[in-house]
């Protein structure tokens, strides 16, 4: 489906279900990200992750806050992918009612899901001025490729688990990076005992600490 107009009935179906806090995954279609998809499990073409922030009621559209190569950590418009294919997930109501997952002590009480998406937008903007984790980005390629070839000569497949890549220390951010940072110390988007890929936030929707909300096809 294709969407021209912000104030048409078929975007504001989009809007009216999207919250601050919402985190957007993106479908990226380049060589990275296919080489990826069958060496990392569990295997996803979402590659991009972007924070959802405020919603811009004159406009119909939401400012989000997402990291990329040429800027770092960046402002942006929910709008400018409206020609990507994408999914829309927010932390299980289920789980963040019913469990003590959000007694912390920057939290000081319980938050309900409405209140913990405005207070991730409010921890991600901490990280403005980050610049893209470049490093990070080529000891993951390293890591990856020396355990595929590891497991290869295993007999295991020549493919790795997200599990096997613990996580490492900080510098700059990449996109997923910016979204587990959003939510540190709040709601587990990711398991912070491995690195911040994507198929670690894909595993955590698989089980059932993320509800899907809305999403489009590309063009």
């Amino acid at each position: 489906m294709k969407i021209t107009d912000l104030k048409s009935q078929e975007w504001y179906a989009y809007t009216n279900k999207v919250r601050p806090g919402d985190i957007v995954a993106v479908v990226e279609s380049g060589f990275v990200t296919r080489l990826a998809s069958r060496l990392i499990l569990p295997a996803t073409e979402f590659f991009h992750f972007i924070i959802i922030a405020d919603y811009i009621p004159h406009e119909n559209d939401f400012v989000i806050l997402e990291s990329i190569p040429s800027h770092g950590v960046a402002v942006g418009r929910l709008s400018w992918y409206l020609g990507k294919t994408i999914n829309i997930y927010r932390p299980s109501r289920e789980k963040v009612l019913m469990s003590d997952i959000l007694e912390n002590e920057r939290a000081g009480c319980h938050l309900t899901p409405e209140e913990l998406g405005r207070r991730a937008v409010w921890q991600a903007t901490a990280h403005g001025r980050s610049g893209y984790d470049y490093i990070l980005c080529a000891q993951i390629a390293y890591r990856v490729l020396s355990r595929c070839l590891r497991n290869w000569m295993k007999g295991r497949g020549f493919a790795v688990h997200f599990t096997e890549i613990p996580r490492t220390g900080r510098g700059g951010l990449w996109c997923t990076e910016l979204v587990d940072e959003a939510y540190d110390g709040l709601y587990p988007v990711l398991d912070r005992e491995y690195e911040a890929l994507p198929s670690n936030f894909i595993y955590q929707y698989l089980d059932g600490y993320l509800d899907y909300v809305c999403g489009w096809p590309g063009k």
